[in-house]
């Protein structure tokens, strides 16, 4: 794959995935599918949490850290050019810092764990060593953007920005299969060609980091995407992705379900986030994955105007500007790379 500029259409379709299906998911956040039902019928676009949810007071189309902490990516980006584990710990511990996460619950227990490491002084590269849940993976989006379409050097680089939190290797795999997903999809012309990087990505991953005995995310992943060719239509699809691949916060559950409906939906944000969103479990994450891959692929012209819009004024977002960031941020990296091609 040439190594040519990147779509800005896609670039910016990354970011409202990312954000879009993290304000979607946020009322439904830990619910089950039947609560989900219950309470809201059926999620088609941004709802005020219930009373007594763990998000209950923010406004419709809120965002949450899944969106600050790639914000957070790019603004050490920008700064720096290139992720490095110092330079990752140094974004987390501010983003903390400004939205007082540690007094916040819906901070991860593998970020907690990692954050207050790092506030006593410990060496980054260590203090992610428990960290086996899928914080790492929501947030590595504009990763796999400065990267693309180097699916090698993204997982490295992903791998970097891992380590503070989440150093083992099913973390390091959900991430790696997401970040790769977004490299490839923002130069893909098939379906095949992302949900390949995914695998790619998933499989460099589970070879670093901190060995996890049990099931592997690149396993899950096949599973998951064999549960769509079989079954007979959306709903069935769905209902087996849920009760056999999970939603719940292990990276082993999540990314295989998250690419399972990036698969199903054919990359359509305006079917894949919905979806990911009344699945239940960890659902802003869900979608916000879900989101940045079918963004990617489809670009910021697939989604609703008034998803765009309605995100970009509640959280005081802009994609654009985010997406100029980036860009030029690749481009810098080329220039002093020398690079022209894979």
């Amino acid at each position: 794959m040439q190594r040519g500029s990147l779509d800005p259409s896609r670039v910016a379709g990354t970011l409202a995935g990312v954000a879009i299906g993290d304000a979607m998911g946020m009322p439904s956040e830990f619910m089950t599918r039947e609560e989900i039902r219950d309470v809201y019928g059926r999620i088609e676009g941004f709802c005020v949490p219930h009373e007594g949810h763990i998000h209950a007071g923010m406004a419709g189309g809120c965002i949450t850290d899944d969106t600050e902490q790639t914000i957070a990516i790019i603004e050490a980006l920008e700064r720096h050019d290139r992720i490095t584990p110092e330079v990752a710990a140094a974004a987390y511990l501010r983003w903390a810092q400004q939205c007082n996460a540690y007094e916040s619950s819906v901070l991860g227990p593998s970020s907690r764990r990692a954050l207050e490491r790092l506030k006593a002084g410990e060496e980054p590269r260590v203090t992610g060593s428990s960290g086996n849940t899928v914080g790492a993976a929501m947030r590595v989006a504009p990763i796999g953007i400065v990267n693309s379409p180097n699916l090698e050097s993204a997982a490295e680089e992903c791998y970097m920005s891992c380590l503070p939190t989440h150093g083992v290797n099913i973390a390091i795999a959900g991430a790696s299969a997401i970040c790769c997903g977004v490299a490839a999809a923002l130069v893909a012309e098939s379906l095949d060609e992302v949900i390949d990087a995914t695998v790619f990505g998933a499989r460099h991953g589970e070879r670093l980091g901190i060995e996890w005995a049990g099931t592997l995310v690149s396993a899950r992943i096949e599973l998951a995407l064999r549960i769509v060719r079989e079954s007979r239509d959306a709903v069935e699809a769905e209902d087996q992705l849920y009760t056999t691949c999970g939603v719940g916060m292990d990276p082993t559950e999540l990314v295989p379900t998250a690419i399972g409906l990036f698969a199903l939906h054919e990359g359509d944000p305006q079917r894949t986030v919905p979806a990911a969103a009344n699945m239940g479990g960890d659902t802003d994450t869900l979608a916000s994955m879900a989101g940045a891959l079918s963004g990617a692929y489809r670009g910021i012209g697939a989604f609703p105007e008034e998803w765009v819009r309605t995100v970009e004024e509640v959280n005081n977002l802009n994609f654009e500007e985010l997406t100029v960031i980036l860009v030029a941020v690749r481009e810098r990296r080329r220039v002093n790379n020398g690079w022209n091609r894979c």
